[in-house]
């Protein structure tokens, strides 16, 4: 597919790395993406954390790496980048903990834990969550395999407990299925949960939506399937949800597995920014409804490739720190040979 750059779009302000300035010593970090707590406070979550000097993470050992950690951030004008933040730590204070935790069998060796995305409700925090099988001698870019998404449920002090699945695992959805919960949002009377099922070269998901009534989050068998909707070929196709999923109902493709969509007041429909497939292209779609139909991609912005064996992923736009009724905006995405949360501003026309 060719893609064009879209009329959407008035300007892209790179404001470079983020949270590289910490009390912590993380120095390489991925996946990143916010949730808004009640108050005037986000939760920021990432996955693979890297502490210490490093010189690359394609072939890096990750055994003693963390998974998966947090941070809390205020509410406040990021337009000169995330100024205010604080990583959630172990007891010492000096090192950030791990959120989600390891159940035997499981190890560290071999299994990692990605915290996604997530939402704020009934009084708690809800992370969605991968766990990932990979062989430590490889490149985990190219060798992991998605075993399932699972949900961890936290208290007030940010200690996660697993959630089990109807069938005594942690996985609520199986790595053939997709991984709902790496995109989460609000909208109506329900949360709607966006997931993708991964082809072998881990580059060119395909996105799939799930709902359920907040005061529901942790019963499997209350969340609704969209499997049937409009599309560009079929704009006056039934939307129809299944208490089954089936995959009958893709909204689109080339989506390197995270992904973030929002309403827009600005420009009155709903937008998704994700990364074009794991190349160095940040691309916008536009509909009218959750459900569809959703547009072709079009290229918000084409970061500097700082390499040729550079991988990119983990676009994802920051609603809540929006400005203007959504007509300026911020999204973040990870380059591999950098491995650091990069920023840039949106303003759109």
């Amino acid at each position: 597919m060719t893609l064009r750059p879209s009329s959407l779009i008035a300007s892209v302000r790179d404001l470079g790395v983020q949270f590289a300035g910490n009390d912590v010593d993380i120095t390489g970090q991925d996946a990143v993406t916010s949730i808004e707590l009640p108050g005037s406070e986000t939760f920021w979550v990432f996955g693979d954390s890297v502490e210490g000097p490093f010189d690359s993470i394609r072939g890096f050992e990750l055994t003693e790496v963390l998974s998966n950690t947090g941070a809390i951030v205020p509410l406040h004008d990021i337009a000169d980048g995330v100024q205010r933040f604080r990583y959630l730590t172990d007891e010492s204070g000096t090192r950030a903990r791990q959120l989600i935790g390891f159940i035997p069998p499981e190890h560290k060796s071999t299994q990692r834990l990605w915290a996604i995305h997530g939402v704020h409700t009934g009084g708690h925090l809800y992370l969605y969550y991968h766990r990932i099988t990979m062989d430590p001698a490889l490149d985990v870019f190219e060798t992991f395999t998605l075993d399932g998404m699972g949900i961890a449920r936290g208290d007030a002090d940010h200690h996660f407990e697993r959630l089990t699945a109807p069938d005594g695992s942690y996985e609520w959805w199986k790595g053939d299925q997709p991984g709902f919960g790496v995109w989460v949002q609000r909208h109506g009377e329900h949360l709607y949960l966006w997931g993708s099922i991964q082809p072998e070269s881990k580059s060119a998901g395909d996105m799939y939506l799930a709902r359920v009534l907040p005061d529901r989050i942790e019963d499997l068998a209350s969340y609704e399937y969209l499997v049937s909707a409009p599309t560009l070929a079929r704009p006056d196709a039934d939307v129809r949800w299944a208490k089954t999923f089936m995959p009958t109902a893709c909204l689109f493709s080339d989506v390197p597995n995270e992904m973030s969509t929002s309403w827009n007041d600005h420009l009155g429909c709903f937008i998704s920014l994700t990364t074009y497939q794991r190349d160095n292209i940040l691309v916008i779609r536009t509909a009218p409804q959750l459900t569809g139909p959703w547009s072709e991609p079009e290229v918000v912005y084409r970061p500097e490739r700082t390499s040729e064996a550079a991988l990119f992923n983990a676009g994802k736009e920051h609603p809540e720190f929006a400005r203007e009724g959504g007509r300026v905006t911020y999204m973040t995405f990870i380059d591999s040979t950098v491995y650091k949360p990069h920023l840039i501003e949106i303003t759109f026309a």
